[in-house]
């Protein structure tokens, strides 16, 4: 089952997986404040108090943990065991829904969910991916401290140092070899001003390299952009995810490229998993000119409710543009190219789209947990379902749903995924380029 690209990539210092790569947050909730900044979100943020019963299910729940603790031949299950069979349950109470989109999240993966949403982190700055039965630096952010400090793409982390954060001497170090990834971006990041050592290894290094780090507050960039064709006036805006820094990152890049003379635009979503559903709407907003962005339907036969376009939002001229996609574009970047392409604002060009229109409600739990629940389904502003469908064991069906391209491109096998400055065999954006070369002018007179 492809959730998002065909490697699992984690920021240093963040968390990046299931919670928000296929789903984003239901509007008009509660809203919270946290680290000392207002969350103005739309989001879904609904504290619950610990349910108490003495009947049903509840009670068969106390009944057999306590039989446990009494009577189980192994280690007593003390206090963190007794939290672990507590997850556990709740965990298998979700997995029976059926529901691949339906989670929970312990205390430290809701933190880490939160971090992913501001758009903002504490860490070196690095992408990690597995290789292997290790993990490996995807690539460093700019202007971060592992990107300063000379770490590359393709390095294999081998250890990790940890220093006492008042002295900043080094008091572990542990091998990272053959660890899951979530272990060792939990040994790297930290607060910002801390001290973290890592080693790699380096193809075509006689020995392994080490890296002496002081963390630090990160703001990855979410928006790339740049000019494709100056000639003809074609710029290119690369959009990673829909957190807090989405709009504005957008925003700017536009704003940018109208100054270095885009008549039109290539917007790209492909890779793009989703995320927040207001932020959707915000940047949705920008590319259509009146009604609904996306339609909400909460609960089976609840009644539709269509979240209209931002007028504020629509602050740049409407230009010619084509949209690039793909079948790992999801959630709310389906939302953006539905709403696309109803309106005929932009022609969709590439392939089908992943067929995510459900939507999660995130619900914290008093110990700091949260639930994360399917909620509500969307359509596109035409009412078009994109759900995939399920077989008799409720699984996705992928390619049943999605939204079709109006241009279909397959990709080149040459091209490496997400490797956007391989523009030679990248066949996708080599179409939408000649497609703008020829057709901008008809595109801007209708």
């Amino acid at each position: 089952m492809k959730l998002y690209n065909k490697t699992t990539s984690l920021r240093v210092g963040l968390f990046v997986l299931i919670p928000m790569a296929l789903g984003f947050l239901m509007p008009n909730r509660v809203l919270r404040l946290w680290n000392g900044l207002s969350h103005t979100l739309d989001s879904a943020l609904v504290g619950r108090a610990n349910a108490q019963s003495d009947d049903g299910p509840y009670a068969a729940y106390t009944e057999a943990l306590q039989e446990i603790k009494k009577e189980y031949y192994g280690d007593p299950i003390d206090a963190k065991k007794n939290k672990e069979l507590t997850f556990a349950a709740i965990r298998g109470m979700l997995y029976s829904l059926n529901d691949p989109f339906t989670s929970f999240l312990d205390p430290e993966e809701w933190q880490q969910m939160r971090q992913t949403t501001s758009g903002e982190f504490e860490g070196i700055g690095a992408v990690l991916e597995p290789f292997g039965k290790d993990v490996r630096v995807k690539n460093p952010l700019p202007d971060t401290p592992a990107f300063k400090a000379g770490i590359k793409s393709g390095d294999i982390i081998m250890s990790v140092g940890t220093h006492n954060p008042s002295t900043g001497k080094l008091t572990k170090t542990t091998t990272t070899l053959g660890k899951d990834i979530n272990d060792v971006v939990k040994l790297i990041k930290g607060p910002r001003g801390t001290i973290v050592t890592i080693t790699v290894i380096r193809k075509g290094a006689n020995q392994p390299l080490t890296f002496l780090l002081k963390r630090a507050h990160i703001e990855p960039p979410i928006v790339r952009y740049w000019m494709e064709d100056k000639k003809a006036g074609i710029g290119h805006i690369l959009l990673n995810e829909f957190n807090e820094k989405s709009d504005k990152q957008l925003d700017k890049a536009w704003t940018e490229l109208e100054k270095q003379g885009m008549k039109s635009l290539i917007f790209d979503l492909r890779y793009n998993p989703g995320g927040l559903l207001n932020v959707a709407v915000d940047i949705g907003s920008r590319f259509i000119d009146s009604g609904p962005v996306v339609i909400i339907q909460e609960g089976r036969g609840g009644v539709r409710q269509g979240l209209k376009m931002r007028p504020g939002q629509h602050t740049h001229d409407r230009i010619p543009m084509v949209v690039l996609a793909n079948e790992n574009s999801a959630s709310a970047s389906e939302i953006v190219a539905g709403a696309i392409k109803d309106n005929e604002t932009g022609i969709l060009m590439g392939e089908h789209t992943f067929g995510k229109g459900l939507v999660q409600t995130l619900f914290e739990l008093h110990d700091g947990s949260a639930l994360r629940l399917t909620t509500a389904k969307y359509f596109t502003p035409k009412g078009n379902d994109i759900s995939n469908k399920y077989d008799e064991d409720h699984r996705p069906l992928f390619g049943t749903g999605g939204i079709k391209p109006d241009i279909e491109v397959k990709q080149s096998e040459d091209w490496s995924d997400q490797n956007f400055d391989d523009k030679k065999n990248d066949t996708q954006l080599q179409a939408a380029i000649e497609y703008l070369r020829a057709n901008a002018q008809t595109m801007s007179r209708k």
